[in-house]
C-alpha cells in the first residue's frame, strides 16, 4: 500500500461524555468473514482480525457457531444465553435478536448455507437502539461489531479494562451504536490491524491466544 493510499482500516479514537475512551476501526470496501483458522498477518490480505464467537472451554471449538461457511456446524444452539446473531451473506452483515435458549429459525439457517454464509450467536449489546443488558457482571476491556447509521459497520473497543456489558452499552449507544453484538474478550482477546506495512496488535491480555478457535477477519479482496 502506498503512502497515498487511503488506509483499509481507519481508526478514530472518541470519547465519551463520561471520559471513557473508545477506538473505532471502520473497515474500508472490506470482505467479511468469520474463520476457524488463525489467520495469516504476513500478507496483505486481511485488515484487521478479531475473536468473534466464544471458545468452549471443553472441547477448544467455537460456541454456537452454527453455519460456517455455508457448512452446518451444529443443528441447534448449546447454551442458553446467548441471544444476539450475526449474519454474514456475502457481502451483507446483519445483527438480530433470538429469545435466549432458543435456535434461529430452520428456514434461516438452511438459507444461510444455501447462501454460503456464516451465522454464529453471541451477547447482544445493542438492538434497534435501545441497551438490552441487564446490570452487573464481569468487568473486562471490551469489544463489539457495531452498526451505525446507514448501514455502516464498525468495530468498537475500550481502551478501560473495568466495563461491564450494560456500561459499555450505554456508550455504544452514545456512540452512535444502532445494533451490536458482543465479540470475545478477556484472554482471548487478542487482535491486529494493518496500518499501511506495520501489524498492530490489540488487546491487553491475551493470555488464551493459543486457544482461540475462531477470527471476525475484514479482508482486501485485491490483495495477492
Amino acid at each position: 500500500m502506498s503512502s497515498c493510499q487511503a488506509p483499509a482500516v481507519r481508526l478514530e479514537g472518541k470519547t465519551t461524555a463520561s471520559g471513557r475512551q473508545y477506538s473505532i476501526f471502520y473497515p474500508q470496501a472490506l470482505h467479511i468473514r468469520v474463520l476457524t483458522r488463525r489467520p495469516e498477518a504476513a500478507g496483505p490480505r486481511v485488515q484487521l482480525s478479531v475473536a468473534a464467537a466464544y471458545t468452549d472451554l471443553d472441547s477448544s471449538e467455537p460456541l454456537d457457531l452454527l453455519v460456517s461457511p455455508g457448512r452446518a456446524v451444529q443443528p441447534k444452539a448449546t447454551v442458553g444465553f446467548l441471544d444476539g446473531a450475526l449474519t454474514i451473506t456475502g457481502d451483507s452483515l446483519r445483527i438480530s435478536l433470538i429469545p435466549r435458549g432458543q435456535s434461529p429459525p430452520g428456514a434461516e439457517l438452511a438459507r444461510v448455507q444455501r447462501q454460503h454464509g456464516t451465522l454464529l450467536l453471541q451477547e447482544l449489546l445493542v438492538f434497534r437502539g435501545r441497551n438490552v443488558r441487564g446490570p452487573g457482571g464481569s468487568f473486562f476491556q471490551r469489544r463489539a461489531l457495531t452498526e451505525l447509521p446507514n448501514h455502516r459497520f464498525a468495530v468498537v473497543e475500550s481502551q478501560a479494562d473495568d466495563l461491564t456489558m450494560q456500561q459499555f452499552a450505554a456508550d455504544l449507544l452514545e456512540l452512535g451504536a444502532l445494533n451490536a453484538i458482543n465479540l470475545d474478550m478477556g484472554g482471548w482477546d487478542e487482535g491486529w490491524y494493518r496500518a499501511g506495512t506495520q501489524v498492530v496488535k490489540l488487546g491487553h491480555r491475551r493470555t488464551d491466544t493459543n486457544r482461540q478457535s475462531n477470527w471476525l477477519v475484514f479482508e482486501d479482496p485485491t490483495a495477492q
